[in-house]
């Protein structure tokens, strides 16, 4: 004789997502020159298929008065040192990067990689004194 018996198999899926960047390296500045100074960078962001994410960046270590949808964001060199620069979503640089809903970048995951760019710039004919100026941006994805 035989018998039979059913084995139930299952698992649940939670919505998950990782977040990975690179440095955005904007070169020499050249407080005279008459254009800006443009940089790019990419965030990379691996969420469950399906799942909605959005990625935000905050002012970063050294900004200046503002908004969240809208932070001015500064580079330091020290104390009393500042370089103003922005970091946008877009290539025309016309949507801020911020830590909003409504600035940050929506995206739905696929299971795989997903990279963005994050546009950087430099306005021109900033008084800036001689250093190496940096900064460090928080970037989130919230799912």
């Amino acid at each position: 004789g035989t018998a039979t018996s059913t084995l139930n198999v299952s698992v649940s899926v939670a919505h998950s997502c990782s977040i990975d960047s690179n440095p955005m390296a904007f070169g020499t500045y050249d407080g005279n020159a008459s254009t800006a100074l443009e940089a790019k960078a990419t965030v990379v962001s691996t969420c469950t298929s399906g799942a909605a994410a959005l990625i935000t960046m905050n002012a970063g270590a050294s900004a200046g008065s503002g908004s969240a949808e809208a932070p001015v964001r500064r580079m330091t060199a020290g104390a009393g040192k500042y370089l103003v620069y922005q970091v946008y979503s877009d290539d025309a640089r016309g949507t801020v990067w911020g830590n909003t809903a409504s600035t940050g970048v929506a995206l739905t995951g696929t299971g795989v990689s997903q990279t963005l760019t994050a546009y950087g710039s430099v306005p021109s004919a900033q008084p800036a004194a001689q250093g190496a100026y940096s900064d460090q941006v928080t970037v989130t994805v919230t799912y």
